[in-house]
């Protein structure tokens, strides 16, 4: 009796390994046709099915134990027991949606919305301590279940910053499910099918967008470039050396070091895209506040992730299609 296949594209994975940061976003979503079924998204949702999906990952992507790379799944217990036992050194990221929607149904109301969204995305220690004064400020009870959930798990100010991803939501996996929806209602064959072909127009279309582009960093990180400059107008860098800066914004104080690509603030050394602090201290060196951007932003690297190709397959009609065994 068939259970299950895994399925993997050679382009994605050749652009995976090239060209991606090392965070893998794990979830499942229901197949649509009468025989039932669930679509592992990178029979029932058990241990069982999880470990033999993992176990078929790290295998053909070489993840080992999952050494300097992180994992984003929601709190299902048997992605959590998977995770652990096959990729032990892996950072395991929980959804903070998912936890999000858990606590707040005893801590209700905008106000806690914002404080518990403050206290996850803070990048450093500091700021996460003075959003939890606020929330206890509000309701000690709020802080106390929100320690339960285990902050170091779904809180940016514990996360490891050698990824490069801030990330604490697990949308890219459901983005996935909803760009599959409407394969999921086809039988099996079909299904992959249709996902076999929208992958490999995608690759091909991302690579000749981003092809047109000359700048040095991604259309969507010089967004956030232009951003972190207009708040940059804030800080006033006082230089210790060429490289270390002290820099005062409003009523706080950073400290930068260019060279070591690092700032206190710790939002430059999580996501490698320079921090407003960064980006004042890069102006009064006369540079280019692109050029300190992490190469795993920029231009070249995002068409490596791409590079790849999905081969043509002709279809049954002629008499080459595929063979399932």
């Amino acid at each position: 009796m068939f259970k299950r296949l895994f399925f993997c594209l050679d382009g994605v994975k050749k652009g995976w390994l090239e060209g991606c940061k090392r965070v893998i976003f794990l979830d499942a979503c229901f197949l649509k046709t009468f025989l039932g079924g669930q679509l592992m998204a990178v029979e029932g949702e058990n241990n069982y099915s999880w470990e033999w999906f993992v176990t078929e990952l790290q295998g053909y992507l070489g993840l080992g134990e999952g050494d300097k790379m992180a994992i984003l799944s929601d709190e299902h217990q048997g992605i959590l027991n998977v995770v652990d036992e096959v990729l032990p050194k892996a950072e395991h990221r929980h959804c903070a949606r998912h936890i999000f929607a858990k606590w707040h149904k005893n801590f209700r109301g905008d106000e806690f919305k914002l404080l518990f969204w403050k206290a996850s995305k803070t990048y450093n220690e500091a700021d996460y301590n003075e959003a939890l004064d606020e929330m206890e400020a509000v309701n000690p009870d709020a802080v106390i279940a929100f320690k339960i959930y285990n902050p170091k798990v779904f809180c940016r100010a514990f996360m490891d910053i050698t990824t490069k991803v801030d990330v604490i939501v697990n949308n890219l996996a459901e983005t996935f499910n909803g760009y599959i929806i409407n394969a999921r209602v086809k039988h099996l064959i079909y299904m992959l099918e249709d996902i076999r072909l929208a992958l490999m127009q995608r690759l091909v279309i991302k690579r000749k967008d981003m092809e047109k582009s000359k700048a040095i960093v991604c259309p969507r990180i010089q967004v956030k470039m232009e951003k972190e400059k207009l708040l940059a107008a804030n800080c006033t860098p006082c230089p210790s050396s060429e490289a270390l800066f002290q820099v005062n914004q409003f009523m706080d104080s950073y400290i930068v070091d260019v060279q070591g690509r690092t700032c206190t603030c710790s939002k430059w050394d999580m996501t490698g895209i320079p921090c407003c602090h960064v980006v004042a201290c890069i102006f009064f060196t006369n540079r280019e506040a692109e050029e300190y951007v992490d190469d795993c932003h920029k231009r070249d690297v995002y068409l490596q992730a791409y590079a790849g190709s999905i081969p043509l397959c002709a279809g049954e009609n002629i008499g080459l299609g595929l063979s399932f065994h």
